[in-house]
């Protein structure tokens, strides 16, 4: 009996604590609440000095920026995360060039991580630029190919550019060239002295050219030229000629008739025979190699740069098809480079099974299908 009333004397006072425990409000509303006020207030506080210290980051990384490209006409002038630069630049060049610097420029954060600074705007003091400056910022490029003369880029005024146009015009002369396409733009910047005479020189040679491509870019012409081997010598002398402003560049004369010997010959060598692989894979069957030694022989007896082009058939998937037509185009790259020919004249591209030259539906079309195709690039491309 007394073991009885014991126990439930026991269970009794249990009861009686849990009922005082679930009487009690909850600790953590009441209880945290304080500790998240004061958070709140402290963050409040410190965010001054957090701005101030990312501010400062920011600008210490901008004008570290300026400093790497030596660029100390610029000044950075920082608020909060923005950057403006200011100052007077001289060129407009050196002005896109600043700009880009402190974009790519990386200050720290709170935390020590590293992140861009992006937001930057140009505050310069662009009175006074001189008309050198203004020429190194125009930039054209004029183009033949496919019976169209494009005129594109930036000329300084309207009265520049249609004289530019004017002269495009006279030179239409069909089937070399059937129309003329003007994308030019006016920048509205003083014109210099010399730049309307170069741009017509641009016209003029660019224009007797089966393709090409006639530019003038940070105060230097060029000419990049495919044209009967007759024509071939005037065009160079007068690419070649003194400029009135900027110097000449690179001026390449390639003859129609290298070419179409080139084409041809490679033609002929990849046509009676072909370069073997293995099976579903790019690396070159040993039967290959004395047909590689008269590639290369022929290769560089070729004008200019060339590519190597892969094709593979239809079968499998067409990812698969082109990743695998352009290992075996590298794999033959490799191969000439090794026979002696530079390697900046070879370009490797694989088309995977695009352009068929035999139906896929029968063994002997695929067969056909699997090929490599050397070309010359041409101006244009």
């Amino acid at each position: 009996m007394s073991e009885n009333t014991s126990t439930e004397g026991r269970l009794l006072r249990t009861r009686k604590v849990r009922r005082a425990q679930s009487d009690r409000l909850p600790f953590v509303p009441y209880g945290g609440a304080p500790i998240i006020a004061l958070g709140l207030l402290m963050a409040f506080a410190l965010w001054p000095f957090a701005f101030g210290v990312i501010q400062l980051s920011t600008e210490r990384a901008a004008a570290q920026a300026l400093a790497d490209i030596d660029a100390a006409w610029a000044r950075p002038r920082v608020s909060g995360q923005w950057v403006t630069l200011e100052g007077r630049p001289p060129s407009r060049q050196a002005a896109e060039g600043a700009l880009a610097a402190v974009r790519e420029a990386r200050a720290s954060t709170l935390l020590g991580m590293a992140r861009p600074v992006t937001r930057v705007r140009d505050g310069f003091d662009w009175a006074g630029l001189g008309e050198t400056a203004s020429a190194s910022s125009i930039n054209w490029s004029f183009r033949v190919a496919n019976g169209v003369l494009t005129l594109d880029g930036d000329m300084p005024n309207n009265t520049v550019r249609e004289q530019v146009v004017a002269a495009a015009r006279t030179e239409i002369d069909p089937p070399r060239i059937v129309s003329v396409q003007d994308s030019l733009s006016i920048t509205n910047d003083p014109s210099p002295d010399g730049f309307l005479e170069i741009a017509l020189r641009g016209v003029d040679t660019v224009s007797r050219c089966d393709r090409g491509v006639s530019g003038f870019n940070t105060n230097r012409f060029s000419l990049s030229c495919e044209l009967p081997a007759a024509d071939a010598a005037t065009v160079r002398d007068i690419a070649l000629a003194p400029v009135p402003m900027g110097e000449v560049g690179a001026v390449d004369i390639i003859s129609r008739e290298a070419v179409d010997s080139c084409e041809s010959s490679l033609s002929d060598l990849l046509g009676d025979a072909r370069i073997e692989f293995q099976s579903s894979s790019a690396v070159i069957g040993a039967g290959s190699a004395s047909l590689l030694d008269d590639v290369a022989e022929a290769v560089r007896a070729c004008p200019g740069s060339l590519r190597i082009a892969g094709y593979t058939d239809s079968t499998g998937l067409p990812e698969t098809n082109r990743q695998l037509s352009q290992a075996r185009a590298e794999a033959v790259r490799n191969a000439l480079i090794a026979r002696g020919v530079p390697p900046n004249r070879l370009v490797a591209t694989g088309y995977g099974d695009a352009s068929p030259i035999a139906p896929n539906n029968t063994a002997y079309g695929r067969a056909q299908n699997r090929r490599i195709e050397i070309r010359v690039i041409r101006v244009s491309e």
